[in-house]
């Protein structure tokens, strides 16, 4: 899959609904485990707290992907700037 593939693909997935509100759920159900765990249980804490940044992450390295092709974009633009400007010196 190449980056420009891999960015659509991430945009896709940012937009479908039905992805976003499986995120929405997981997050929900998260913060439910979190609030009835024994204060005692540092551990099940721990782990939720854990999945509540991994599912975050996941979110957000989709956007990335999204972001870096916009910048790979910006940068092919520019160079093909340079490039026929250098054409109209020479």
């Amino acid at each position: 899959m190449t980056p420009f593939e891999r960015a659509d693909r991430a945009k896709q997935l940012l937009a479908d609904s039905v992805l976003q509100g499986a995120f929405r759920d997981m997050r929900d159900k998260l913060v439910l485990q979190l609030e009835v765990v024994p204060l005692s249980d540092i551990e099940t804490q721990h782990e939720i707290a854990l999945m509540l940044q991994l599912l975050k992450r996941l979110q957000n390295q989709l956007v990335i992907y999204t972001q870096e092709i916009a910048v790979d974009k910006h940068k092919i633009k520019q160079e093909n700037f340079v490039a026929r400007m250098r054409q109209k010196l020479t």
